[in-house]
């Protein structure tokens, strides 16, 4: 999963900041930021590696480990576009120490967790990962900042930025094996030691070593915005999570339907009349920018959806924590390479022919999971995810770019802010939606492989008719 890039500047002028962040060298500064964003994400990959593991060890059924992944991705989401005007206003690197202890605290909420019984430690382990995942969207926010505040020119910030993605891969891509490495000799509860001991060890070096900066000139908290955003991001999930599980009749299901519909309205006349919205909603009159806000959510539902669907098809054919993380490794290996030649592929052929490629290529790596069975193994997921994570990695490094560039430069920012939330939204409806396929094949009578089919057709086509939106809506001048 390729996270989002630094926003352009206009003639590619360092962003206007306050405070300390050229006077000493760029490199504690960019390497704290590196390593808060790995950390960060830790709670999130590592849970999802070890969900068989929890289900066995609480009883838990798969939409109690919806949330599980959720709370986090839910949070993130939630926290993400005020992130970033509250470490304009506050500091970026206060801001990130903050989120650091968030992490630390969420992680050890989750250790408590498993001190618990059952139906308790998941209910807990929810708290954990919702605490983890605001910690997370504050990191994600200012660390941004940071880096492009810290970084002394152009090339020295896109060197900046370029290690800043790989940090948020090797945090998704790297939990898994933490996971593999803990739960292998303790109790699952006991991956989230390390995760709280490394958060605090992070945020004592960046308290020491990393530049502070800020840019509070005409930034302002938007409280009503933030609040019907969150609460139509945490209802939408609630109600499709509830509809796998309940049924799409059941009261609870259309109750959280119905939140979601009226906060997302309630959001968009807020936004309209704030003096100072989180989100600018002419911006969606670009179709560069509307594109890429739906690729990014198209590619984040799928990666985060496959995280949590695959961990479970992965434990019911019996395989060890070890082996689940080997196998979504791949996904990740495929998307860091695709990611690497993203930036120089856009350049020869462009930014609109490479987002639409890369959602053909996604397209295609999960018609191949069309083809599994209960017992393929290591070698036949290995290149199918390896072509789905390629796909998703040449979409994921274009669409912020693209977001960025369809913007008038004063709006960039928040550009790149809205596109960072639209990918958190497809990551926190992933599991909800791929999670309720799952559930609803289950109760039908259809096995795991069964299920997985299912899921992996309902991706093909939301990649297929995600392209089709793109070449229609992407035009050639924004490319």
């Amino acid at each position: 999963m390729q996270p989002p890039v630094a926003p352009k500047r206009p003639a590619d002028a360092a962003p206007p900041s306050t405070g300390a962040a050229r006077s000493r060298s760029p490199a504690p500064t960019i390497a704290f930021a590196c390593a808060a964003m790995l950390v960060s994400y830790l709670p999130f990959s590592a849970a999802n590696g070890a969900l068989g593991t929890i289900a066995a060890a609480t009883g838990a059924a798969t939409w109690q480990l919806q949330w599980v992944s959720d709370a986090f991705a839910v949070a993130l989401g939630a926290t993400v576009l005020s992130g970033g005007v509250l470490s304009d206003l506050f500091g970026r690197r206060r801001i990130t120490l903050g989120g650091l202890l968030l992490t630390a605290l969420g992680a050890a909420t989750g250790f408590a967790a498993g001190l618990l019984p059952d139906a308790p430690a998941v209910h807990l382990l929810w708290a954990g990962q919702a605490i983890a995942g605001i910690g997370g969207g504050a990191v994600m926010s200012a660390t941004l900042g940071m880096i492009a505040a810290a970084a002394p020119g152009p090339a020295a910030r896109n060197r900046a930025i370029s290690w800043w993605a790989a940090s948020v891969v090797a945090g998704l891509g790297g939990g898994p094996f933490l996971a593999a490495a803990v739960t292998g000799r303790a109790g699952w509860h006991w991956l989230f030691a390390p995760v709280a001991a490394a958060a605090l060890m992070v945020a004592a070096f960046g308290a020491r070593r990393a530049a502070e900066s800020s840019a509070p000139a005409g930034r302002r908290l938007d409280a009503a915005g933030q609040t019907t955003g969150a609460a139509g991001i945490a209802a939408l999930t609630v109600g499709v999570i509830s509809g796998g599980a309940t049924g799409w009749a059941a009261p609870l299901t259309l109750g959280a339907l119905a939140l979601a519909a009226a906060a997302f309205a309630a959001f968009v006349l807020v936004e309209r009349r704030s003096a100072s919205p989180l989100l600018r909603l002419e911006l969606f009159a670009s179709g560069g920018f509307t594109t890429a806000g739906l690729a990014a959510m198209a590619v984040l539902l799928a990666i985060g959806g496959c995280l949590f669907m695959l961990s479970l098809f992965f434990t019911h054919q019996h395989v060890d924590d070890l082996g689940i993380a080997v196998r979504l490794g791949c996904l990740f290996a495929g998307n860091a390479v695709a990611s690497l030649a993203a930036g120089p592929l856009a350049t020869r052929i462009g930014a609109r022919a490479t987002l639409v490629g890369g959602l053909a290529l996604a397209a295609a790596g999960a018609a191949t999971l069309l083809t599994v069975t209960g017992s393929t193994g290591l070698g036949g997921f290995g290149w199918r995810l390896a072509i789905t994570g390629a796909g998703a990695g040449l979409v994921m490094a274009t669409a912020t770019a693209v977001a960025v560039q369809s913007a008038p430069g004063p709006l960039a920012g928040m550009a790149g802010a809205a596109n960072n939330a639209m990918r958190q939204l497809g990551a926190a409806l992933g599991p909800a939606v791929l999670g309720a396929i799952l559930a609803a094949r289950l109760r039908g009578g259809g096995d795991y492989t069964a299920a997985l089919h299912t899921c992996a057709a309902v991706l093909t086509a939301v990649f297929i008719l995600t392209g089709i939106a793109a070449a229609a809506l992407f035009t050639r001048k924004t490319s």
